[in-house]
């Protein structure tokens, strides 16, 4: 016989996995509006070469689903939307939209990686980006922005923080203070970026291989820069002084759980600028939730113009370890508000029964017992079982005397009803 299991790091949505996930869809949906952002949604497939442009070594190489198709085009399964979004917007950009543009999408994804907590093969993600904005207050916005999904979601800025660094400022310090070469520096962030989860040992054998002893220790000496360091530098560019501008600006809106962190990289190849991530501060599941940050020169792959462009993208799967591990996963209840049942064995009462389920379908959520000859005592049972409050009985008595009967299951009450507006009122009420 066929398993009942999914393919390995892939998940099945039952009903109650979907309740918690239109939660956090229409969590994410509502704030991304508020902010005047527009939805939109791209391809499942996408051309192979779309994402080994930039998307990095880690992700095309081992984690990426691809194949050839029918025609012999190389295609693959996206494994992140920013090449897509991006090539998207070329072609609006292209045809003289308006800038700036400002865009999300809730979509899925699949990498090949080792399925962990909170980490699968296939994941949902909230993308946000701007594009046409240069200034650090681009960058600003989708930390307002996500700082007002934490808050829609019941955390507080106690629970996580977003550690920052920037692209332009770690190539400057390690150019400028180890004296490295433009190979050496791509050699070191790869190491760096490996940093948290290999030991120490193993991450001085990866500076080794690429850097001169002489320099590992002005490499030390830039990854032990605190952000006071950075602000006595003179004559920074303009480009690596954003991560100061933005990190103040951050402070005077209210952000304080804002961080400098000289390790981070993000291992995609094409962020050039400001980048962040966001911790979970829970014991024990001290981890990155999602990351974001500048990609300026992605756009130029596609179109003759260099446009800025910045977003992020939080996961379900991290987002939903969050809100467990900080009880904040509300409730899931019955979606249906009423159970209209039928009596045994009576054909019109069944008839009446159904037209009374359709009729309250316009106000209310309603479902219909379909077996007519189950008992009441195990049709209550059934509504009891999946947590649906109330139901409906039309009975011969009740049907003689034109009244619908309703219990409340958590209560225990019955009432008896002439018209069906009663009926809503005491269900919504």
């Amino acid at each position: 016989m066929l398993s009942t299991q999914p393919y390995k790091g892939v998940r099945d949505f039952f009903p109650d996995d979907i309740k918690v996930r239109n939660y956090i869809f229409d969590t994410w949906r509502k704030v991304c509006l508020s902010f005047g952002y527009e939805e939109y949604d791209g391809p499942f497939l996408e051309p192979f070469e779309l994402f080994s442009a930039k998307t990095g070594d880690e992700i095309v190489n081992n984690q990426l689903y691809s194949f050839e198709d029918k025609s012999g085009r190389k295609v693959a399964i996206r494994p992140e939307m920013t090449p897509t979004v991006s090539r998207m917007a070329a072609e609006k950009i292209r045809m003289q939209t308006p800038l700036p543009l400002k865009w999300f999408s809730i979509a899925d994804f699949y990498r090949y990686e080792k399925p962990q907590k909170g980490r699968g093969r296939e994941f949902y993600q909230l993308n946000v980006d701007i594009f046409g904005e240069e200034s650090v207050n681009a960058e600003l916005e989708i930390l307002l922005l996500n700082k007002g999904i934490m808050e829609k979601f019941g955390a507080t800025d106690k629970m996580y923080e977003v550690r920052f660094n920037n692209r332009f400022l770690m190539n400057y310090l390690y150019e400028r203070i180890a004296s490295l070469t433009v190979p050496e520096i791509k050699a070191v962030q790869k190491a760096v970026d490996k940093k948290a989860k290999i030991s120490n040992s193993e991450f001085e054998s990866l500076l080794e291989k690429d850097i001169d002893k002489s320099k590992i220790k002005k490499v030390h000496e830039v990854l032990n820069l605190t952000i006071s360091d950075i602000k006595k530098l003179k004559d920074l560019p303009d480009k690596a002084s954003n991560l100061l501008k933005l990190m103040e600006m951050a402070q005077k809106v209210g952000i304080k759980n804002i961080i400098y962190d000289p390790a981070l990289v993000r291992g995609l190849d094409y962020y050039d600028g400001n980048v962040f991530e966001q911790y979970d501060l829970t014991k024990g599941n001290n981890r990155s939730m999602f990351g974001g940050g500048r990609y300026d020169g992605l756009i130029s792959l596609f179109i003759d113009k260099k446009v800025p462009a910045v977003g992020f993208a939080p996961g379900d799967i991290t987002l939903m370890e969050f809100l467990k591990s900080w009880n904040l996963l509300p409730e899931t209840g019955s979606l249906v508000n009423l159970l209209v049942t039928v009596f045994p064995g009576n054909k019109a009462c069944l008839e009446k029964s159904l037209e009374v389920s359709e009729k309250l379908r316009e106000y209310i959520n309603v479902e219909t017992y379909l077996n007519p000859d189950m008992e009441l005592t195990k049709q209550l049972k059934y509504a009891d079982r999946k947590s649906i409050p109330f139901v409906l009985i039309i009975g011969p008595d009740e049907l003689a005397k034109e009244l619908l009967l309703i219990k409340n299951l958590k209560t225990e009450e019955q009432s008896k009803m002439k018209s069906l507006q009663d009926v809503v009122k005491l269900i919504k009420s």
